[in-house]
């Protein structure tokens, strides 16, 4: 298999795990989907007319979210086995 179809792989992964995120606000969801395509904190920006910083500071949010979500699944399936 090659590093590009695994990478394919892994990005429709986390496409699909952003947008099953119930907790994610739209901006976040929107903010990880650019950031996974690779534009700049100061083009997201741009987008939403706030500092790079400021996207910075969302995206360092949603992936905690996400984080923590993954955490409580797997304690879930643990406790159930």
């Amino acid at each position: 298999m090659s590093l590009q179809m695994r990478s394919n792989r892994t990005l429709k992964y986390f496409r699909y795990f952003i947008k099953k995120a119930p907790d994610l606000t739209g901006k976040e969801r929107t903010v990880l989907f650019k950031r996974l395509r690779r534009i700049s904190l100061e083009e997201i920006g741009k987008i939403f007319n706030v500092t790079e910083g400021r996207i910075r500071q969302i995206e360092r949010l949603a992936v905690s979210k996400m984080r923590s979500k993954v955490r409580q699944l797997n304690l879930f399936k643990k406790s159930n086995l």
